[in-house]
């Protein structure tokens, strides 16, 4: 497989997890967890999530796709993001574990 090739596969599967090859260079890091646990979260586990907080994870997915309301957004914002994901992920264990 030659550069051109691992990139574009690279590139396929950062756009497959909702995220952007270019965004590495602009947005730090925390930012950049919190949106693909946002992504992962709308993705695989809506069900998991209420009214409330499926609209707090559209917006924070809407603030990071818009460059304007990037730089409004706080770090405590995406850490209450990751926050909840890890609350989901703990869901899923107990459930998976009690079958």
């Amino acid at each position: 497989m030659n550069n051109y090739q691992a990139e574009r596969l690279a590139n396929t599967w950062l756009n497959d997890n909702g995220l952007h090859e270019k965004s590495f260079m602009v947005i730090e890091l925390p930012y950049i967890q919190a949106q693909q646990v946002a992504f992962a979260l709308m993705k695989h586990h809506a069900d998991l999530l209420d009214e409330e907080q499926i609209d707090f994870v559209r917006s924070y997915l809407d603030g990071m796709n818009n460059k304007a309301k990037r730089k409004k957004l706080t770090k405590k914002v995406a850490y209450r993001v990751l926050n909840l994901g890890k609350q989901i992920n703990r869901q899923i264990f107990k459930a998976y574990k009690r079958r």
